[in-house]
């Protein structure tokens, strides 16, 4: 049965204010992420790799905006917060980005895929924002059936609002 409404529909092209993550670029965290991923590139760390270079200071793997989509130390568990209500589909923070969830009761959330978009690398010290918005949301009929393709866009932006990197991520909803 198609789970695809005008209810639904009004909910692409809403977005979240800018929201600023909770910590800055920082090196210790870098380190962890780069040594997590298997990567010592001397980039992440070392300012004498790359004096002169297109890169100036030390830089943070491409990727790692995106690892620093986290709580605040602190904060509530929102997955806590909400394990007693039977309709809560585990949606929250991180696979919403901060947008409303959609008007969707028992629909599973399943991912997708994720598509990056990397303009420059993150500096060390450097404060990121993002903005999260629902690109598009349409059906598709599969074997199993109809599905939602839900399509969020997040953008991440350095202290002067200037892309960083851009974020698709699909949701596969039932």
């Amino acid at each position: 049965m198609p789970r695809m409404n005008e209810e639904v529909r009004r909910c692409i092209g809403l977005e979240t204010d800018l929201q600023l993550a909770c910590d800055p670029v920082e090196r210790g965290a870098v380190r962890r992420y780069a040594q997590a991923i298997m990567d010592i590139d001397p980039v992440y760390m070392d300012e004498d790799a790359v004096a002169g270079t297109r890169y100036g200071a030390p830089v943070a793997p491409p990727l790692f905006p995106n690892a620093m989509l986290r709580l605040p130390f602190g904060d509530p568990d929102l997955v806590q917060a909400r394990a007693a209500d039977p309709d809560f589909d585990g949606a929250v923070g991180s696979s919403t980005l901060g947008l409303p969830p959609l008007p969707l009761v028992n629909s599973p959330l399943l991912n997708g895929g994720t598509e990056v978009e990397l303009f420059r690398y993150a500096r060390h010290g450097e404060r990121i924002r993002l903005k999260s918005r629902y690109l598009d949301i349409y059906e598709r009929e599969t074997s199993k059936g109809w599905m939602l393709m839900v399509v969020i866009e997040t953008d991440f932006l350095d202290d002067e609002g200037q892309l960083v990197m851009r974020f698709r991520k699909t949701q596969l909803r039932r």
